[in-house]
């Protein structure tokens, strides 16, 4: 008899009929997999990623129409547990092709890659979720799926865009929600009218796709986390008579730079020697309680093709960051910053007629985005 596991809507519980090394898997032995063995097990089943491969699964065992054969504990009074569903290779094929088959396998950005799915699938999945009785969408999500549309709309438009990828896998409904064209342009508006400097949006040039747009032009991450760069540098201690360090002591010196970015063309600029772990807490304070902090000052931003201006005003001078954002990086899509150029100036005049402009040696470092779910 297959193993069963609980998806936490009220008790309820499913059978996973998925054999890996001769037992049935579970949700929770799933997510103990190594990445290697779940990637196999998802290309077994004719999925390209191990997001798709979750997203099916979950999809199935939402609306009670999988090809795996999800069956509810609650209902099995009308059927035998033990009971084979046979596989219908008609019906297979046509809810495979409800995953995205462009999405790419990385781990980083299984985010934003679910919330890009292609707008075909979101259209089937506007049939099913009208096909559904009222008390069978109370089961599977609560009173927030029997919403109408326009308000979840107005409901989401107070969330980061960061989130639209991880609500698309709440619920089928929730997915035809933040998955479709019209959803990508409100994106868009969000994102490049605030930070484009031209603040133009020109679909035309991305294939008449605003999905496209969203995937492909440069932009910076606003919310979900923060831009930290560390430098660090040993520094020479010079011998004197009035030198007080002991011999064969090492001089460090250590600090970070912070660039939390927003929607609305601001941008939080810090300089400190604490670690993220404290600063990111410091920030969340200036963000939502308005508290003061002397480390951390507003600034502005905009962003022109793959560079990336930013301006903040300290106490002491004026800063100016030329950066140019890294389309991939390890840390994921435009999840780096390199700096170009760094100026101050204590008058606030950055023009290069200022007297008292002062152009800094660039560290070789680049600002890497740190995600915490906090910001």
């Amino acid at each position: 008899m297959p193993s069963t596991t609980t998806d936490g809507t009220d008790g309820m519980e499913y059978y996973f009929d998925i054999e890996h090394k001769g037992f049935d898997l579970t949700w929770g032995i799933w997510h103990r997999l190594p990445r290697h063995e779940q990637k196999i097990i998802a290309l077994q089943h004719g999925l390209h990623s191990i997001g798709e491969f979750e997203e099916f699964v979950s999809l199935k065992q939402a609306v009670d129409d999988s090809e795996y054969s999800m069956v509810e504990v609650k209902e099995s009074a009308k059927s035998s547990p033990d009971h084979d569903e046979s596989i219908d290779p008609s019906r297979a094929t046509k809810e495979q092709e409800l995953a995205a088959s462009t999405e790419e396998d990385n781990g980083e950005e299984e985010e934003e890659e679910d919330a890009d799915d292609d707008e075909n699938g979101s259209n089937e999945s506007i049939t099913d979720i009208t096909t559904i009785p009222f008390e069978e969408l109370m089961l599977i999500g609560g009173k927030i799926l029997v919403l109408p549309a326009d308000i979840l709309h107005i409901i989401f438009s107070w969330l980061p865009v960061y989130n639209y990828g991880i609500m698309a896998l709440v619920s089928p409904h929730w997915k035809y929600i933040t998955r479709t064209e019209a959803v990508y342009k409100r994106l868009c508006e969000r994102l490049y009218l605030n930070q484009s400097k031209r603040r133009q949006l020109h679909v035309s040039r991305f294939d008449g796709s605003y999905r496209r747009m969203l995937e492909i032009r440069p932009r910076v991450r606003a919310a979900g986390g923060c831009y930290v760069m560390k430098y660090s540098q040993i520094k020479i201690i010079e011998r004197n008579m009035w030198t007080e360090i002991p011999v064969g002591a090492i001089l460090k010196t250590e600090y970070y730079r912070y660039l939390y970015f927003q929607e609305d063309g601001r941008v939080l600029y810090a300089l400190s020697s604490s670690p993220p772990k404290d600063m990111f807490c410091r920030l969340l304070n200036v963000i939502l309680c308005k508290e003061d902090d002397p480390a951390i000052v507003w600034g502005t931003f905009q962003v022109q093709k793959y560079n990336c201006t930013i301006t903040a005003k300290q106490n002491w001078h004026m800063v100016k960051f030329e950066t140019t954002i890294i389309p991939i990086s390890v840390q994921g899509r435009f999840a780096a910053l390199s700096i170009d150029r760094h100026l101050t100036s204590a008058s606030g005049c950055l023009e290069d007629w200022s007297h008292d402009r002062v152009e800094h040696k660039v560290p070789d470092k680049q600002f890497r985005f740190i995600k915490d779910a906090r910001l």
